[in-house]
């Protein structure tokens, strides 16, 4: 999860000043992103909170379109998209 003073920060942004979109950001070669792609049993052997961050992360992806590219580069890139 998010630590405190960025939830916070969160929070009185968008109930204070009324922001309407929260835009996540990532980057290319990410390595949470490339972890959360990893099974979900090999996520579970992680320690508790990263492995609850990476399985966030995976519900996220569409797998089933990643598996689809077969270069690298290019998958990593369209994960963070």
């Amino acid at each position: 999860g998010l630590d405190v003073s960025t939830s916070a920060s969160l929070q009185f942004a968008i109930h204070h000043l009324k922001v309407k979109v929260v835009v996540v950001m990532g980057h290319e070669a990410c390595g949470a992103i490339k972890a959360a792609q990893l099974d979900e049993a090999t996520i579970k052997k992680e320690p508790a909170d990263l492995a609850k961050a990476l399985l966030g992360i995976k519900a996220g992806l569409d797998e089933k379109r990643l598996k689809c590219i077969h270069d690298p580069r290019s998958q990593d890139r369209e994960a963070v998209a």
